[in-house]
């Protein structure tokens, strides 16, 4: 998304428990929101752009406006990425609909875990299609990655590509046009720049146990996906005490089945994987049933008793835990019971609730998954950026005699930095509507660590036009001095 003198971000970055995507704008990627993506351009397009003034224009007086000289096209780069964004392009302009045959062989496992190829024909058929034909009027390029500017008669949309190591679209994405957020050169800046942004943001920068940034710290707000670092501190617990091993096999069931972002919920029930193949998932991609299939494992009450030895403030903002299809259904499925479990008075009430829940097919599919207040009304995983920062510092004590966990937690970075300076790098973010968060540890040869958390909710959409600059300021955070003000 933003490019950094020492690092790169891109919309790749987005966490989410379901397909989160930027209001106004159609994220197809392997972290997506699974808005509804003919609704999200319908958005985008009702602002108004350089092409479309708005209705606010002062009339002129029955004169005709000159006609604004029409958009000249760039000539695409022979790189990878600039031929896919060519391709791209060709199939947004074609005379026939996009079919699945279009991008066969052309998607990763990544992206495929959220969106196959029929899937991505019919959103490219009813979301941008009808604002044909598209113009490229600017391509930048890295090789592996590019935005091209598009513009139309009805929109104007950035097209930002990522291909993965096999040449193959790992992200997907259409934007709004918007200027990339400034570099933050010093902690103070962040400091200045972050309470500015949209939605109640919080963040919290450590080294070596100092702190270095404090904003908002004993703020507890969503934490989207990150939740799912309570459940890998319970499940590394329960292999210290014996209950279970990383290569025990666990058996999918209908009841585990959720919603992406993920790719477990594509297998029939019966499918075997190991717990550490499950934790993997559950951290590298954010797969959903994969983390449901966990929880039952371990057991709720296991994941609850987690929480309180990781020192969360408030163990209790995070009971009943949640699995993701409970949430789903909460939110989106079932929301009377929603209603009636943001309104419960006690934990056991909202116990009772969740066991309604557990005898509802989930009917739901990614396009359900709209805006909603449903974070606001409690219907959530809650936490402040101290309690993840230390959930993180556990999860690292345990590392010491479980190699595992540094291989699950690294395997996506959350970043693309050029030069960092740390050997090993943490990750996990999360997002739901009205929430954005996202946590690292790093640390180097030297045994400098650095830990870095943010967290950001309030309305849906100004969370997701912000979620970028949330994301670039935490990037500069890991990587600024610690002496930089």
């Amino acid at each position: 998304m933003h490019n950094h003198s020492s690092s790169s971000f891109s919309a790749s970055h987005l966490p989410g428990i379901a397909a989160t995507a930027l209001t106004g704008a159609l994220l197809l990627s392997g972290c997506g929101n699974g808005e509804d993506p003919e609704a999200e351009l319908e958005e985008a397009q009702e602002e108004p752009t350089p092409l479309d003034a708005g209705d606010d224009e002062e009339e002129t007086d029955g004169e005709d406006e000159p006609d604004s000289p029409e958009a000249e096209p760039v000539d695409f780069p022979g790189t990878l990425s600039g031929e896919t964004a060519e391709y791209i392009v060709q199939i947004l302009n074609a005379e026939e609909d996009s079919t699945a045959e279009d991008w066969e062989n052309r998607l990763s496992e990544t992206f495929r875990s959220e969106y196959d190829e029929t899937e991505l024909a019919e959103v490219i058929n009813t979301g941008l299609r009808p604002a044909a034909p598209f113009t490229p009027t600017d391509h930048s390029d890295t090789g592996d990655a590019s935005v091209t500017h598009l513009e139309s008669e009805d929109a104007e949309v950035e097209l930002h590509i990522q291909l993965d190591e096999d040449e193959l679209i790992e992200l997907l994405v259409f934007l709004p046009p918007q200027e990339p957020a400034e570099e933050a050169t010093s902690f103070e800046e962040i400091q200045q720049r972050l309470p500015e942004l949209p939605g109640d943001g919080a963040m919290l920068v450590l080294e070596d146990g100092e702190e270095l940034l404090g904003i908002n710290t004993d703020q507890a707000a969503g934490i989207g996906s990150t939740f799912k670092l309570y459940v890998l501190l319970a499940l590394v617990e329960a292999i210290e005490e014996g209950e279970t091993s990383w290569d025990e096999t666990l058996e999918l069931a209908e009841e585990h089945m959720s919603l992406p972002s993920g790719n477990l919920q594509n297998e029939d029930p019966g499918y075997e994987v190991t717990v550490q193949e499950a934790a993997q998932a559950m951290i590298e991609i954010s797969d959903n049933t994969a983390t449901d299939l966990l929880i039952d494992h371990l057991g709720r009450d296991a994941v609850e008793a987690a929480v309180e030895d990781s020192d969360h403030h408030d163990p209790e903002l995070l009971q009943p835990f949640l699995t993701t299809r409970e949430l789903f259904q909460l939110r989106w499925g079932a929301p009377e019971l929603g209603e009636q479990f943001s309104e419960a008075s006690d934990i056991e009430h909202r116990r009772e609730i969740l066991d309604e829940v557990a005898e509802l097919p989930l009917e739901l599919e990614a396009a359900d998954i709209t805006d909603d207040d449903g974070a606001a009304r409690g219907l959530e995983w809650f936490a402040t950026v101290e309690d993840i920062a230390d959930l993180l510092a556990l999860l690292e004590t345990y590392a010491e005699e479980h190699s595992e966990l540094r291989t699950i937690l690294s395997e996506n970075p959350g970043i693309q930095a050029e030069s960092p300076w740390w050997d090993y790098l943490a990750f996990k973010g999360g997002s739901s509507p009205g929430v954005v968060a996202g946590a690292w540890y790093a640390t180097d040869e030297e045994e400098t660590e650095r830990t870095v958390v943010f967290i950001a909710s309030g309305d849906p959409q100004g969370i997701s036009t912000a979620t970028m600059e949330y994301f670039g300021l935490a990037t500069n955070a890991l990587e600024l001095e610690a002496d930089s003000e």
